[in-house]
């Protein structure tokens, strides 16, 4: 078993390097290893564990020289072709666009020459790579999509690419575990065309099958007398369909129980159960049937079935996870059944912890990126954790079984509580005893009058619908209970947020809450926890960070004891926003679970779209908008707000932060539009930031006459309008001189931003340039001293993947 560990870590540990190698000089490499340590100790044995830890790294490399041949070439990036192709998935449809896999067939570049040789080459190294492969299209007023409908596109597409962030979403990652190949968008749609079915022709037909019974499912629920919430649930438990759970996904993740209402690995291993359930009841169907065949007086050999329950539980899983879209997820928890199954065969009682490192193994071998998803760390703790509770399986201590599940729950709390803040921020307190009702009711109830209603449906639609009716009431007779909870209970975010010192700290107070009670020096491991939450001191730092949002902004202005949010970022569809999904887990990382001021410059979508997700999960104290801005009373969540206006000034810890525009609107000032923009200035000492928002060069030119505009040079300035040419004029870049200057773009956005002029402007003055788009998140920290810190997250962590 050490072998195999060794095995998977070499494997997973290259998703983790900066650069890879070339093959061949790993494998000389190894092979000198290997010959150097054999006449060293002279005994294979000695050396087996890290013969296996080099075989995974070789392993881990060859994948990923594989990954990096299959996607879309740089020099390709950004340029339109021509596709054809099939829709092999189910479309995600909003009010705006519909997004959808796409497998494409053909390909051809449109920016070639017509006949040309250069042009040929081009298309021939693009068909080379993404045909037979999977790309990721959005459409914006797309017709009617279905799952298997061949259509002839013409599509812009990059390379997988997302933002980086501390602790944040890693969208990058997440494309490049699910396969896909390119990314990009349908343009000139009245060129479209859909094309004829061709049968068992063109690439993405297997997979589109699947898909296309998803979609019958889909309609079918749809169509069906059901509540919202429980056609929601619904379509996340029978097809992974989890798009309508967006509305309740806060309060799912409130109570603990987003494992249970969609598919997980928890579901496939209880459809495993039922199918070994099923299997058993034919085999013993099987027997009874040669009994009787034998006592009417004929030979009939009593048949030895033993293998057709583990079979019969693997076609149940393997089905399940083809309904489901055969997620990753899916697929790690159909190779722990696969493993189970395979040494029941064997007839040989294979302990569960060798279960799971074969698991953990095969999943390396199949999916090396996936130690990258915070789902593979969750699913395999968790399940480590119940191994080590239940153990020893069999105790004849009186209500031993009763105990032990009862507290399970308690013990998952205490140690997934380190993973959860790392990956999430934040967990649930309420789960361990929400899911002492939860799980029993939806495993028992919920789950299999929704999969025996998808069974039904060929046959019978009323079946299948009265069954979902059940399932529909199972849902909201649990619903009613949890709803008796307070509704500000539930999320805990770590007061000292999620260092490396903090998540050592808890998780080795988890491990000693777990161990027998008789022994009290277990209290010592909480002793370490207990001094980092009363020794907490505020640190005596100015730091202000301009969070990576894309076409965007979203600035963090941080002081000892206060937390400042300028603008929130976009909202990029309905179901993710830069609010709730970078904004957010950059306040829980660092510990906080509200802010103090929110300041949202002006009304355009990419500042202040990503609000109203952000007040739901991080709601501010004090909300201050531009005169344009409007938000309901359910975005503000029954907050009050304030306009901003020139002369409004406030200090924080010695911090002072004045308001430089609009003016006020009987003096000239701006009621909406990019010069409506609050234009705030902080200052600490000798240290000034000017954040400007979106105006361009008319109030640049008010401003140069302020009397209050602090004077050159100005330490940090995030320039207005992302770089736009109508702004950062000549004589204001000139007056203020900065030192450091961030550009708040998107990476090769149609808008061009930051202007090729601009960016020079400031270059010439002198000035330190940064981008969002090129380094990502771009942190800013000043001790009293006015020394300066400055660190880029994409440079702080840099992979040979992104």
């Amino acid at each position: 078993m050490i072998n195999l560990m060794m095995l998977a870590l070499g494997i997973f540990s290259v998703a983790f390097w900066p650069a890879l190698p070339d093959l061949p000089v790993a494998l000389a490499l190894y092979l000198l290893a290997t010959l150097f340590g054999l006449l060293l100790l002279r005994k294979v044995q000695h050396i087996w564990g890290v013969l296996f830890l080099g075989a995974g790294m070789l392993w881990g490399i060859f994948s990923a020289q594989q990954l990096l041949q299959d996607i879309l070439p740089e020099n390709l990036n950004g340029e339109e072709f021509q596709l054809t192709g099939r829709i092999i998935g189910l479309v995600d449809r909003d009010a705006v666009r519909s997004r959808f896999d796409f497998a494409v067939e053909s390909a051809r570049l449109l920016s070639e020459e017509p006949g040309g040789a250069n042009g040929l080459g081009r298309s021939e190294e693009v068909a080379k790579q993404i045909i037979d492969g999977k790309i990721l299209l959005s459409w914006y007023g797309a017709q009617e999509l279905r799952a298997g409908q061949r259509w002839q596109l013409t599509a812009r597409l990059r390379r997988p690419r997302g933002f980086v962030n501390p602790r944040a979403f890693d969208y990058q990652s997440w494309l490049l575990q699910q396969g896909y190949k390119a990314t990009g968008y349908v343009r000139a749609s009245q060129q479209a065309m859909k094309l004829p079915f061709e049968g068992l022709a063109g690439s993405g037909y297997t997979s589109s099958i699947s898909a296309q019974l998803r979609e019958q499912i889909k309609q079918a629920i749809e169509s069906s007398d059901l509540s919202l919430r429980g056609r929601a649930v619904l379509l996340a438990l029978s097809i992974g369909d989890k798009s309508r759970l967006g509305g309740w996904w806060q309060e799912l993740a409130r109570l603990g129980i987003v494992h249970l209402l969609v598919i997980s690995g928890l579901h496939i291993g209880l459809v495993a159960l039922l199918g070994a359930a099923l299997g058993k009841l034919l085999a013993r169907a099987a027997i009874v049937s040669a009994a009787l065949v034998g006592r009417l007086g004929r030979r009939a050999s009593n048949p030895n079935l033993q293998w057709l329950p583990p079979i019969t539980g693997l076609l149940a899983a393997f089905a399940y996870s083809l309904l489901a879209g055969f997620s990753l997820p899916t697929q790690r928890a159909l190779i722990a059944v696969a493993v189970v199954v395979f040494a029941r065969l064997r007839f040989r009682r294979i302990q569960p912890f060798v279960c799971l490192i074969w698991a953990l193994t095969l999943i390396a071998l199949c999916q090396p990126l996936a130690v990258l998803s915070a789902g593979f760390w969750l699913s395999f703790i968790a399940v480590a954790i119940l191994i080590v509770w239940f153990s020893p399986w069999r105790s004849m201590a009186r209500w031993w079984p009763q105990r032990r599940t009862l507290t399970a729950q308690l013990a998952l709390l205490l140690v997934m509580s380190v993973p959860l803040m790392l990956f999430v921020g934040r967990l649930s307190w309420l789960a361990p005893l929400v899911n002492l009702l939860a799980i029993p009711w939806v495993s028992a109830l919920t789950v299999p009058t929704t999969l025996v209603g998808c069974l039904l449906l060929p046959f019978s639609q009323q079946a299948a619908a009265a069954l979902w009716q059940l399932s529909d009431w199972s849902v909201t007779t649990l619903w009613r209970l949890l709803d008796l909870l307070p509704a500000d209970w539930g999320f805990l975010v770590s007061p000292v947020g999620t260092s490396n010192l903090a998540l050592a700290a808890a998780l080795l107070a988890g491990l000693s809450l777990l161990l027998p009670w008789h022994l009290y020096c277990r209290w010592l491991g909480v002793l370490p926890l207990a001094l980092l939450l009363l020794g907490r001191q505020p640190t005596d730092t100015l730091r202000v960070t301009v969070l990576d949002v894309g076409q965007g902004l979203a600035v963090v202005v941080e002081t000892p004891t206060h937390r400042l949010l300028y603008d929130s970022g976009p909202r990029y569809s309905d179901s993710f926003s830069a609010g709730s999904g970078i904004v957010a887990p950059y306040f829980w990382q660092h510990g906080y679970g509200r802010i103090d001021r929110t300041l949202i410059s002006h009304e355009d979508g990419d500042h202040s779209g990503g609000f109203p997700s952000l007040q739901q999960v991080v709601p501010s104290d004090d909300i201050i908008t531009g005169p344009g801005v409007y938000f309901s009373e359910h975005d503000l969540k029954g907050q009050s707000t304030e306009i901003c206006q020139a002369g409004q000034q406030w200090r924080w810890d010695g911090v002072l932060f004045q308001m430089l525009s609009p003016m006020a609107k009987e003096r000239g000032g701006q009621t909406s539009g990019n010069n409506s923009s609050c234009v705030l200035q902080i200052s600490w000492g000798q240290i000034r930031i000017l954040l400007p928002g979106d105006i361009e060069s008319a109030v640049e030119t008010q401003l140069l006459g302020s009397a209050i505009l602090l004077p050159a040079p100005i330490d940090l300035l995030v320039a207005p309008h992302h770089g736009s040419k109508t702004s950062s004029t000549s004589a204001f870049v000139q007056r203020l001189q900065p030192k450091q200057v961030v550009f708040s773009a998107g990476y090769q956005h149609q808008f061009g931003h930051p202007h090729s002029s601009v960016s020079e402007r400031y270059i010439n003055l002198g000035s330190r340039v940064w981008n969002t788009a090129e380094q990502g998140a771009i942190t800013f920290e000043w001790q009293p001293s006015g020394e300066l810190t400055v660190s880029a997250a994409r440079s702080e962590t840099r992979y040979w993947w992104r």
